[in-house]
């Protein structure tokens, strides 16, 4: 089920996603053309140890490719990058759904997720972009749930106590709360 966006969070993200494209665009013109000629990352890995290329010609390869695939994304779904990953890329739709880019990594396609993963999304997505409004979108207690005893309401815990990260509560599919049934 697509979230609802509320129409000024929706202005705000679609302010972001053009200040990040005007700052693309700025540092291509600096740098190597912007042309799709990588891969996804673990073909980059291949290649770079291969010997073929430097370590600059790959990176700069597969920033490339991302930068042309969220363009993709982006034009073609009016999406929003929340988090350019160490994995999928992961968007929010402007009709509430959330996608992860796995071309980028793996080489697979472009997928609507539910549940943990677009919950975890939106919460990483309001840390990494700074929109803290993406955590309005999940969805509030209904009556007769409980707080999550995993994570004490915050949707999110550290794996291992005081080691200061913190992931995506599991319990809870990242909701802060338990249903009753």
């Amino acid at each position: 089920m697509p979230f609802q966006i509320p129409p000024p969070l929706l202005e705000r993200l679609r302010a972001r996603r053009l200040e990040q494209r005007q700052l693309r665009a700025t540092r291509s013109a600096a740098g190597a053309p912007r042309e799709q000629t990588g891969g996804n990352f673990i073909d980059s890995i291949r290649h770079l140890f291969s010997g073929a290329s430097s370590v600059e010609q790959v990176a700069g390869r597969y920033v490339a490719a991302m930068s042309s695939w969220q363009d993709e994304v982006e034009d073609k779904y009016d999406a929003f990058l929340l988090d350019p990953g160490m994995g999928p890329m992961t968007y929010l739709t402007s009709d509430g759904r959330v996608l992860e880019d796995l071309r980028g990594w793996d080489g697979d396609e472009l997928v609507e997720v539910g549940g943990l993963s677009a919950h975890s999304a939106l919460i990483v997505g309001a840390r990494k972009t700074g929109i803290v409004e993406l955590l309005e979108l999940i969805p509030q207690p209904p009556p007769g749930s409980s707080v999550c005893s995993k994570c004490n309401g915050k949707r999110v815990v550290e794996p291992v106590p005081g080691l200061g990260a913190e992931l995506p509560c599991t319990e809870c599919d990242a909701r802060g709360w338990i249903d009753a049934a």
